[in-house]
Order: structure tokens, then C-alpha cells, then sequence
């Protein structure tokens, strides 16, 4: 199984679908398997059962990201460099939490980037 290389938003209206039980992305934020060199996406569903294609103009925004385990980290890191990040996450004043998952997410949708400010302001 491969792991996800970041997350999207597809448009409400999306028309360019290709895939089953295509209700399961239209208008959410999904794993990307793969971007396309044309801004394209393979998506999966929340539910991690249903696999799906969009073309650039259905998808409304998105990032690049890698993830270990239960973290999401910034792309491209090596081995070493994500283990460096992790440790740095979990000494952090408030450690870790599932929903910290969640609003780096939406924060870095919003941006177009990964961002992980939310991590550090005020600790």
C-alpha cells in the first residue's frame, strides 16, 4: 500500500470525476495518492475504500505532505530528518494530538502549502 503525498479539496461541483461512489469526494478534503503532472489528483475517500481521479479545475485547493504513522510532516524530508521532526513534535509544550492532525490539514489547504505554524504559536 502506498501512503498518501498529500491532502485536496475537491470543488462542490466537480464534473471531471473518474471513479465509484464518486458522493464520497465531492466537496471534501481527501488523501492524494498522486498528483498529476498537470494538476490533476488520485484521491482516496476517508473511508479508505474507494479510489477516484479529478482534473485541476475540480480541485479547489491542496498540499504536499508525507506522513509517519499518526504525524504529518513536511515533504521531501529523508529518514533521519523526519525522525528529527517527530521527536521535536513530541517535545513540543502540549506533546501531540489527533486534532492538531486536523487544523495543520486546514491550514496548510488554506495556504497551498504545508504549514505547521500552528504547532509553534504561543507554547
Amino acid at each position: 500500500m502506498f501512503d498518501p503525498v498529500g491532502y485536496c479539496k475537491i470543488n462542490k461541483d466537480a464534473k471531471t470525476g473518474h471513479g465509484v461512489n464518486l458522493v464520497n469526494f465531492i466537496g471534501q478534503v481527501v488523501r492524494v495518492m498522486e498528483f498529476a503532472a498537470d494538476g490533476g489528483v488520485l484521491v482516496v475517500d476517508n473511508e479508505g475504500s474507494s479510489l477516484a481521479m479529478f482534473d485541476k479545475c475540480d480541485v479547489n485547493c491542496s498540499f504536499r505532505c508525507s506522513f509517519q504513522g499518526e504525524y504529518i510532516l513536511p515533504p521531501d524530508l529523508d529518514i533521519f530528518n523526519q525522525m528529527a521532526y517527530i521527536a521535536k513534535v513530541q517535545n513540543r509544550k502540549g506533546g501531540w494530538a489527533p486534532i492538531l492532525k486536523q487544523m495543520i490539514i486546514i491550514h496548510s489547504l488554506s495556504k497551498g502549502t504545508f504549514t505547521d505554524t500552528v504547532l509553534w504559536q504561543k507554547q
